[in-house]
């Protein structure tokens, strides 16, 4: 697990941070942020721990467009593929 921490003594200035911050995080499409944990801090800063991990590779949804343009589709066993002739390698200098 990935942990982000924003840790100050002073207050104000961490939650300028953090207004700064979190929508950077939540606009980024490849990370994953937790809600911000806001911690106790003795001496009344801050302490903020959120958790941060990669998110999923985008699922792709791909539908057959056959009907929609006439195209049909063969159905049954694919078809046998007859092996290439392949060139021969120009000789060696």
């Amino acid at each position: 697990m990935v942990q982000l921490r924003v840790m100050t003594d002073d207050k104000q200035r961490g939650e300028e941070v953090l207004a700064v911050l979190l929508p950077l995080l939540n606009a980024c499409t490849a990370l994953q942020a937790s809600e911000p944990t806001k911690l106790s801090h003795r001496g009344g800063g801050l302490r903020v721990v959120l958790d941060v991990q990669l998110a999923g590779a985008p699922t792709v949804t791909v539908e057959r467009a056959d009907e929609l343009t006439g195209t049909r589709t063969r159905s049954g066993p694919p078809a046998t593929r007859r092996p290439r002739a392949r060139r021969a390698l120009p000789p060696a200098r």
